[in-house]
């Protein structure tokens, strides 16, 4: 097993753990079009993926010392989640703060937040003294701590904010910060945003803080003239608006906004300057690498795994289910090619930015 990566991701880490053993799949898979909607491999049609021949039986110790796919909970590791839009971020912070074995967090009465206190925090013994000044959560997420940085905040705010805010509620102490994420196919995403936009969600709470101002006027440009939402909207409506911000909306969130003078070139969405989209996407991709762990919501199984890989020894109580995309599915059959074509093509920077990830953890020829 490779050991001794210095300055690469935890998913490149793992890629050279995996790769040094054998892979064996009963047929080769052939990926389709992203627009093949119909397309199922053999491995999805009944348990999602199965990562059972990938893992050792027993736990991986290199002189007495865990690698670094562990979590400490009850140290310095904390783990911050960055929750993007309409890819499953709602039912993965629910299974963070229920699910994981030992590290129940607790509810808060009348609230939608639960404390998620290190384990050790109210164990009846003395704690070790490098215990005594570790930073009160171990989670930092809308469900845990709440929007502290803003409303679905991006990296370039997270990257700002959650040292600070952890420091107002427990003190200045030292923290290792683990970020991780969701991600999900491009176009199914952009419409099932459009779906929940339709039905009247906004984010129009959003700060999209960046360069120590916030471009909060840019959440409601697509509205219509004297409305707080956009109901009934339909999709072409939904996907002519320049200035729709769920246009490649993974790329940007994950990217570092500064490296791209944060809104400035960002004012039509629809034509953004190749330079600037290729700075984008290429700092997305370098935060990507950079995340412990990302989990893709088509793969259920295969994420969970790589998660509880990830942050040994937390594990899940539940079993991930392959995801529902019955909502967006039903709604793609309606919709001529012609504007699916489109969507896809609008959104070709959140496409790159899934393959990518797709290919990242274990290669293309298991995802």
């Amino acid at each position: 097993m490779t050991r001794n990566l210095q300055g690469v991701g935890i998913f490149l880490l793992i890629s050279a753990a995996f790769f040094s053993y054998e892979i064996f799949i009963d047929e080769k898979i052939v990926l389709p079009s992203v627009l093949d909607f119909s397309f199922k491999p053999s491995f999805l049609v009944d348990k999602d993926l199965d990562y059972e021949d990938l893992y050792r039986d027993d736990d991986e110790i290199i002189d007495g010392v865990h690698t670094v796919n562990t979590f400490d909970s009850n140290g310095t590791d904390t783990m911050v989640f960055l929750h993007i839009q309409k890819t499953g971020g709602t039912t993965l912070g629910t299974r963070l703060v229920n699910h994981i074995e030992h590290h129940k967090c607790i509810k808060v009465p009348e609230t939608k937040r639960w404390q998620c206190l290190r384990p050790l925090a109210n164990a009846p013994r003395t704690p070790e003294p490098r215990q005594m000044n570790v930073p009160h959560t171990w989670l930092f997420s809308r469900y845990s701590t709440g929007w502290l940085c803003g409303l679905h905040s991006d990296w370039t705010e997270l990257q700002g904010c959650v040292e600070n805010k952890l420091n107002e509620i427990a003190g200045e102490k030292e923290r290792n910060l683990l970020y991780i994420t969701n991600l999900r196919n491009a176009t199914m995403r952009f419409i099932s945003e459009w779906k929940h936009v339709q039905r009247g969600a906004t984010w129009s709470g959003s700060t999209l803080t960046c360069g120590g101002e916030q471009h909060t006027n840019l959440t409601t440009q697509c509205l219509p003239e004297d409305s707080q939402d956009w109901i009934n909207v339909t999709l072409a409506e939904f996907t002519a608006c320049n200035h729709n911000l769920a246009l490649n909306r993974q790329t940007r969130m994950i990217a570092d906004l500064t490296k791209i003078d944060c809104y400035n070139h960002l004012g039509n969405l629809s034509h953004v300057p190749e330079d600037i989209e290729r700075k984008m996407l290429e700092s997305a991709k370098e935060n990507l690498v950079k995340m412990r762990w990302f989990g893709l919501i088509e793969y259920q199984l295969a994420s969970k795994e790589l998660f509880e890989y990830s942050f040994q020894p937390l594990r899940f109580d539940i079993e991930f289910e392959k995801w529902d995309d019955t909502h967006s599915s039903a709604a793609i059959q309606d919709i001529p090619q012609k504007l699916i074509d489109e969507i896809t093509l609008l959104n070709h920077l959140d496409a790159k930015l899934y393959e990518f990830a797709r290919e990242l953890p274990l290669g293309s020829d298991i995802f």
